[in-house]
C-alpha cells in the first residue's frame, strides 16, 4: 500500500462500507468515517459505542476473551441474506425469535486466548476504516493488558474484509508486528490470483471487483508475516479444519486447552435465527453457495451430536454456544454467562 493515505485507500478499494457487503451498507462511511463532535449516536447501528464489550472466560485453565469489535446493521435483509427464503418464511422466523422484520444485525466477535505459546487471536476485526461501528479490537486488547506487539499468532478463518482489515495498522503496516498470521493456503491463493472466480456470488460486478481489490491489498500489506497452511494440526493447541463454501479456503479452528475444546466457526453461519433452523439458506457473498450449505449442515450435525462448543464470528455477542437438533433443522443455544 506504500504511502497511500489510509482514507484514500479506503475510498479507492471500497473498504469503507464493508466491501464484502457494500450493496447493503450506507455509503456515508466512505466519505466521513468519523462522526461529528457531539453527534448523538443513540440511533446508530449496534456496537456504535466507542468502548468494546469484553467477555472473559476460562478455556481449560487458560485465560480467554471474546472482544466485541463492533456490529453492523443491514437494512433490507433480502437479497443479501437468505435469498432462497420466501418472505413469509423469513418473517415467521424473525417473529418467532423476537427480531425486527426490516434489518439484520451482525456482531464481530474476536476470540483471544492466552495460551502456552503466547497470545492468540482468531480473526482480527474490521478496523476503524468502517467508522464508529467497528474497530474496537485494539482498545479491547489494551483493557485486558495486551499490546499489539504482544500478539504472537493471528489465525484467519477467511479473508473477507471484516475479518482481516484489523490486521493493518493506521499507518498501513502490520497492526500486530510480531505476530505470525496463519491462513489456509488455498484461501490466500484464491484472493491473490489475477482474477479470482466470483461467479457464484450474487452481487453486482462492481462489488466483486472492489472486494477482490480490497482483499488483495490487505493481504499484501501483511505479506511478510503471512504463513499459508494446509488443514491439520498447526500447534499443540490449534487445528485447522477445512470448511469451504463461503470462501474457497474458509477454515474452522479447533482450540484445545487443558482438555477443553472450542470450535471457531467463522462465517459458517451469519444469522442464528435464520440459518440454524434452515441451514440450506445462504447469503449473497457465498463464493460457492451449494458447498456452503453442505459445510454448514455438516458442522451443525457434528456439533449437535458431539455437544461441541462453538464460537461464531457474527453470532450475538459473545457468540459462544451450542447447536441443538430441532425438527428439520437446528437451534442456537447460547452459553449462559454464569453456570
Amino acid at each position: 500500500m506504500n504511502n497511500m493515505d489510509r482514507r484514500t485507500f479506503v475510498q479507492r478499494t471500497g473498504l469503507a462500507g464493508l466491501s464484502i457487503l457494500a450493496a447493503t451498507l450506507p455509503h456515508r462511511a466512505a466519505a466521513d468515517p468519523d462522526p461529528p463532535a457531539g453527534a448523538n449516536n443513540s440511533s446508530a447501528a449496534p456496537g456504535a459505542s466507542p468502548e468494546p464489550d469484553i467477555y472473559a472466560f476460562q478455556l481449560g485453565g487458560a485465560e480467554a476473551f471474546v472482544i466485541h469489535d463492533g456490529a453492523f446493521s443491514f437494512p433490507g435483509i433480502q437479497p443479501s441474506f437468505v435469498p432462497e427464503a420466501k418472505p413469509s418464511e423469513l418473517q415467521e422466523l424473525l417473529k418467532r425469535n423476537f427480531l425486527p422484520s426490516d434489518h439484520l444485525a451482525l456482531s464481530l466477535n474476536v476470540l483471544v486466548v492466552k495460551g502456552k505459546s503466547g497470545v492468540m487471536l482468531f480473526d482480527a476485526g474490521a478496523s476503524k476504516a468502517f467508522g464508529p461501528v467497528a474497530g474496537k479490537l485494539i482498545r479491547g486488547l489494551a483493557h485486558i493488558g495486551i499490546a499489539p506487539q504482544d500478539v504472537k499468532t493471528v489465525f484467519v478463518t477467511h479473508a473477507h474484509t471484516d475479518h482481516i482489515a484489523g490486521l493493518v495498522s493506521e499507518s498501513n503496516g502490520p497492526a500486530f508486528p510480531a505476530a505470525r498470521i496463519i491462513a489456509a493456503k488455498n484461501e490466500v491463493d484464491f484472493w491473490t490470483a489475477d482474477a479470482p472466480n466470483l461467479s457464484g456470488m450474487r452481487t453486482p460486478p462492481e462489488t466483486k471487483s472492489q472486494m477482490a481489490a480490497t482483499i488483495r491489498n490487505l493481504l499484501g500489506g501483511v505479506k511478510a508475516n503471512l504463513e499459508l497452511k494446509e488443514p491439520g494440526q498447526l500447534t499443540p493447541e490449534v487445528q485447522l479444519i477445512a470448511a469451504p463454501g463461503h470462501t474457497p479456503g474458509h477454515s474452522l479452528f479447533l482450540v484445545t486447552q487443558g482438555g477443553e475444546k472450542l470450535l471457531v466457526i467463522g462465517d459458517a453461519v451469519h444469522s442464528y435465527a435464520l440459518q440454524f433452523p434452515r441451514p440450506e439458506w445462504t447469503m449473497a457473498f457465498d463464493v460457492d453457495p451449494g458447498l456452503a450449505v453442505k459445510t454448514r449442515s455438516k458442522i451443525f450435525k457434528d456439533a449437535a451430536a458431539e455437544r461441541t462448543t462453538l464460537l461464531g464470528y457474527h453470532l450475538p455477542f459473545p457468540g459462544i454456544g451450542h447447536a441443538r437438533a430441532a425438527g428439520r433443522g437446528y437451534e442456537w443455544v447460547p452459553k449462559p454467562w454464569a453456570v
